[in-house]
């Protein structure tokens, strides 16, 4: 039996080089298409929200959604991870942005308020810094499916906040930030465990040098987790005058 080489292999495979760069127009497209999209939420969102199939459009968003997710694995399982030493294990569902997206598909169809202030904070914070820095695939640019799935999973979701944000009013709460913290804490535990235990895995980047962060996998976790409090609380400010704003005129 012949083997195949993925790592160069066609459209689902990887380029043999580096051949997306940050700040690239490559870089920077993807993320102007979402901002303008996002505006043309605005523009036409009253059409929208008046629109007969506009629960449709719902549906389809979060089903896309979900078929960009599995495609990820699919596209592992078939075609490979990329580099030889690489493994599987590597790859288990232990990301931030993978749970921010599916927590964004339950959110998008029910338009639950509690569920919308969790995604609210997960999707801004940590999908925002992957679109910063696109650094898993330099070695996958426009010419590869990777480029197109990756930035469809960090921009979907955020495209969705704003959608439900705009359309339908909703908006987040104080006590969303303390329950987006109870959620991500179990996968913080698990990503230590996975790193534990399986040789090269760095679930959540806790075992990555990172400057002024210690070695110590605990200790890193309970740091970005200070930190993450802190970022989630200036993503509320911008609500808390709104709605400091709102009591004052009411009275």
């Amino acid at each position: 039996m012949t083997s195949v080489n993925f790592f160069s292999e066609g459209f689902f495979g990887y380029s043999d080089e580096q051949d997306f760069f940050m700040g690239s127009i490559w870089h920077i497209l993807p993320i102007a298409l979402m901002v303008l999209t996002i505006i043309l939420i605005y523009v036409f969102r009253n059409k929208i929200k008046n629109f007969k199939y506009e629960t449709s459009v719902r549906y389809i968003l979060a089903f896309v959604m979900m078929i960009v997710e599995m495609s990820y694995f699919w596209r592992l399982l078939y075609v490979g991870s990329q580099g030889t030493d690489d493994t599987m294990m590597w790859y288990l569902p232990i990301q931030m942005c993978q749970w921010g997206l599916i927590i964004c598909i339950f959110t998008i169809i029910s338009k639950n308020r509690k569920l919308f202030s969790i995604n609210y904070y997960i999707t801004f914070m940590f999908a925002g810094l992957a679109l910063a820095y696109p650094l898993v695939i330099q070695y996958t640019g426009p010419r590869y499916y990777r480029y197109y799935q990756f930035w469809l999973e960090h921009i979907l979701p955020i495209i969705c906040v704003c959608y439900l944000m705009i359309v339908h009013g909703l908006k987040p709460d104080y006590k969303g930030i303390y329950r987006s913290i109870i959620a991500v804490i179990p996968l913080l535990v698990i990503a230590m465990i996975a790193n534990s235990r399986i040789d090269g895995a760095s679930y959540l980047y806790l075992t990555l040098d990172v400057p002024f962060l210690p070695d110590n996998q605990v200790i890193k976790a309970i740091i970005i987790s200070i930190l993450g409090t802190a970022i989630a609380h200036l993503m509320y400010l911008p609500f808390y005058k709104i709605n400091k704003k709102l009591k004052s005129k009411n009275g």
